[in-house]
């Protein structure tokens, strides 16, 4: 026997496609971020160590310190730099302070009226403390600084260089708005290719849950269409017009045509059980009207006559009941089928039947009592319950000593209906208990209430086709013994959906 994989639910798989879409993106991030730290940890050094090379390609000409060759540095440092990199010579003579860092060059160029205001974003971003610390430095300082304005700079590095009159300062920068910059300052999940990627990304992973929930969904409308079928709540209702994935729309039109085919088969078992009981009970009808003709013949004093007329009619009889029961069993097959569909207020249907019941039961010296509540309304039918009810009852009295009670009740619970049948017999041991609802088991004694059916046994038939009906109807049925004595048969039937 092959073991069963966790797996083949749909609901299953539905959970592991939306674990496997939250852990991939997960995973990757974690991987794309380590790959991000380290290729921009490659691009900063490599814009510091342009830097760095700038300044020695300087050095001859800082060291010297020659007014007409520092004219000429700011171009120099333009034809290095490139055109997403800003520059900034700072230079602050030895033995000075803080605010003597003078602004030497810069790439781009800043204007004359802009000076005053380059000098106050040097101050305010207290970079020009980072100049100060880096000339006591042997590698280039690099942070990041905001100049409260538009636009955000993303200074790299800052790298100095002793001189005997000072300490020179080659500050390095990116401007926010520079693809280069961009690519540092920006983390790499806010980047629009890495948006549409994840967007992309969203879009396959909700079009294969959705169809997924769609199977799920129309699977699970499929069961409670075949659930309300077999129950006899939806006898019209098509699977195929009931299908929303085109699909499964095959799988849809064979479910039809299977119940096609059910409730076909279940209507040739009706009709071949009644033409088989006709044709049995016509030939026994006639057997026992034979034999009148022969009770007028034969003589009292001819006891082994007699008795043989005795033993032919009761055969008739137990060959009658044995039509009987097998017209019920074969019904009960056919409505598994196709179960009956009719609305029956099963108070006022059980209430009728007591009354039915009440004479042969009165013969008994057994008094039947119901309690019914009105508007109690179960899906079944006419025949269904007056099966369930008369052998209920039946099997009540057989076994209630005269001079008691059964008692016979019918309420709504919840979404239940209700059918009690309580005597005051003997009740039934744990044995008898599990057995009872068996096939051809029976523990009834003789004498039942119809004086015809007196002499004969008992097939044991009356609480398995019970049971087989309560299943039909979707309901389920139980016993036990009463702490007062005597033995409670319950059934629950689904109540009907109201209108």
């Amino acid at each position: 026997m092959s073991l069963r994989s966790p797996l083949r639910p749909i609901t299953a798989k539905l959970a592991l496609v939306i674990i496997l879409f939250a852990a991939v993106p997960a995973v990757l991030y974690q991987q794309f971020r380590v790959a991000e730290g380290e290729r921009t940890a490659l691009m900063l050094d490599g814009i510091a160590n342009q830097g760095r090379a700038i300044v020695e390609s300087l050095r001859p000409t800082l060291m010297k310190a020659d007014p007409t060759e520092l004219a000429q540095v700011g171009q120099r440092m333009a034809a290095l730099a490139g055109n997403q990199v800003g520059l900034r010579l700072l230079y602050r003579p030895r033995e000075s302070t803080i605010d003597s860092f003078l602004l030497v060059a810069a790439v781009p160029p800043v204007a004359p009226d802009a000076l005053e205001a380059e000098r106050g974003f040097l101050i305010r971003s207290r970079l020009l403390e980072t100049a100060w610390n880096s000339c006591d430095a042997t590698e280039p300082i690099g942070r990041t600084l905001d100049n409260g304005g538009d636009e955000q700079m993303l200074v790299v590095a800052v790298t100095p260089m002793q001189t005997g009159a000072g300490c020179w300062a080659l500050v390095t920068r990116l401007a926010a708005s520079a693809s280069l910059a961009r690519t540092i300052s920006v983390p790499y999940w806010q980047r629009p290719e890495v948006l549409l990627a994840l967007v992309l990304y969203l879009a396959l992973a909700a079009v294969m849950l959705l169809v997924l929930l769609s199977v799920s969904r129309n699977l699970a409308r499929f069961e409670r269409l075949a659930r309300l079928i077999a129950t006899g709540r939806e006898p019209n209702r098509r699977f195929e017009a009931l299908n929303e994935v085109p699909e499964l729309a095959g799988v849809a039109r064979q479910f039809d045509a299977m119940v096609d085919r059910l409730r076909g088969s279940a209507a040739f078992i009706r009709e071949t059980a009644e033409e088989s009981a006709h044709a049995l009970k016509t030939p026994i009808g006639a057997i026992r009207q034979s034999l009148e003709p022969l009770r007028l013949v034969v003589p009292d004093s001819n006891l082994r006559g007699r008795r043989a007329l005795e033993i032919i009619d009761q055969s008739c009889g137990r060959l009658g009941e044995l039509v009987v029961h097998a017209h019920r069993s074969i019904d009960a097959a056919a409505q598994i089928a196709d179960p009956p569909t009719d609305r029956i207020d099963l108070g006022a249907t059980v209430a009728g039947l007591v009354e039915d019941m009440r004479g042969p039961s009165e013969q008994r010296n057994v008094s039947l009592r119901t309690d019914v509540e009105p508007n109690v309304v179960v899906i079944g039918g006419d025949e269904v319950i007056e099966t369930i009810v008369e052998n209920l009852i039946d099997n009540a009295i057989s076994f209630s000593p005269p001079g008691t009670t059964v008692h016979v009740s019918v309420r709504a619970a919840g979404a239940q209906a209700i059918l009690s049948v309580h005597d005051e017999g003997p009740g039934v041991d744990h044995e008898v208990a599990a057995r009872m609802f068996e096939k051809g088991f029976s523990r009834r004694p003789k004498g039942r209430i119809d004086p015809e059916a007196a002499a004969r046994e008992n097939f044991g038939m009356g609480l398995w086709i019970v049971q087989r009906h309560v299943r039909v109807m979707g309901g389920s049925i139980s016993a036990g013994n009463r702490p007062a004595g005597g033995l409670a048969m319950e059934v629950e039937l689904p109540l009907a959906i109201s209108d």
